[in-house]
């Protein structure tokens, strides 16, 4: 009896800690395994997906707003109906696109996107310069600040995490490009934030 009772005073002082002093995972080994669980998901989505599903980019049947274009990846085939950056926008208007309500065309005018060009962003890499003639800003510019502008309006001051980005709607996009185009009529599409990072 006088042994049980030292064990379990011994097991007491453990204080339900079990795997105190197990081995920790490194960094390699966690990027494996979110690696390895991305890898495992990506098979599991398209094997829940029929062999005979739509495809985005071939038409226009996701879209819900009527101003969606087919872009070029399946997810830049975003509707602002489905986006859940603009959730509360299309909550708090009668519109049925984003694009369509009073608050979108003045984000999107020429002295509103000089004038956020300038404004110093902590996520800028480096203070971009004016690429256009007489130091104007290029389309280019003016399409990438847009798409800034409407994503911040979007977000209602929630802040992404580094190096995270979202896709915006292709109404969105539709929109910005119409009111800058490019003068050669090609477009980058959506990219990550490593490619991004070139830019600002």
């Amino acid at each position: 009896m006088e042994e049980y009772t030292a064990s379990m005073e011994r097991d007491d002082d453990f204080e339900g800690n079990p795997y105190l002093f197990e081995p920790e995972y490194t960094d390699e080994e966690l990027a494996e395994m979110d690696k390895r669980r991305a890898a495992e998901e990506e098979e599991a989505a398209a094997a829940a997906a029929p062999a005979n599903a739509p495809i985005r980019c071939e038409g226009d049947w996701w879209c819900g707003c009527g101003r969606c274009q087919p872009m070029a990846t399946e997810d830049e085939c975003l509707c602002c109906c489905e986006s859940d950056v603009f959730r509360n926008v299309l909550h708090n208007t009668e519109a049925r696109c984003v694009t369509a309500t009073e608050e979108f065309p003045p984000l999107i005018t020429p002295g509103v996107v000089r004038t956020f060009f300038h404004v110093p962003k902590i996520n800028w890499k480096k203070r971009p310069v004016p690429e256009g003639p007489n130091g104007q800003l290029s389309a280019k510019q003016c399409r990438l600040v847009s798409y800034r502008i409407v994503l911040e309006w979007g977000l209602e001051g929630l802040r992404l995490g580094r190096k995270e980005r979202r896709v915006l709607p292709s109404c969105v996009v539709t929109a910005i490009r119409e009111k800058y185009p490019s003068p050669t009529g090609e477009y980058r599409g959506f990219e990550e934030a490593e490619e991004m990072s070139r830019i600002f």
